[in-house]
């Protein structure tokens, strides 16, 4: 079907295209009219009525991929084997450490002190110049 629209868009334009140019009067054929025939679906009889049992949903389950289980390892029995002993603390318990304050050093040498400008002590004025 579009491709028919196509056709028929692609000869109209060339009828304009030719109606604009004079000396050049070719008239194309109409375009062929190609049918398809509908089919129509043909209705099925039984001459029994079809009962079908319903269809149960039952879930499917997949099972989970299971992994194999990694070996149990018993650190504080690995740990002993290795000569160490496993000490558990607890952070409640253990007394907060102290903040230790250390004494602003001076790093490098000391500022030079400037000698500071004298006072003024004169009213100032304003003076205007020319340009």
């Amino acid at each position: 079907m579009k491709e028919e629209q196509l056709r028929e868009d692609q000869r109209r334009e060339a009828l304009a295209r030719s109606k604009e140019e004079p000396g050049t009067e070719e008239t194309l054929p109409p375009p062929a009219r190609v049918e398809t025939p509908l089919e129509a679906p043909t209705p099925v009889m039984h001459a029994e009525p079809v009962t079908a049992e319903p269809a149960r949903s039952e879930p499917v389950y997949a099972e989970p991929k299971r992994e194999p289980q990694q070996p149990r390892i018993d650190p504080k029995a690995l740990l002993e084997s290795a000569g160490l002993v496993m000490i558990e603390t607890d952070r409640s318990k253990a007394p907060a450490p102290a903040p230790v304050e250390e004494p602003q050093q001076h790093l490098g040498r000391p500022r030079r002190e400037r000698p500071k400008p004298p006072t003024q002590d004169d009213d100032l004025k304003q003076v205007e110049t020319k340009r």
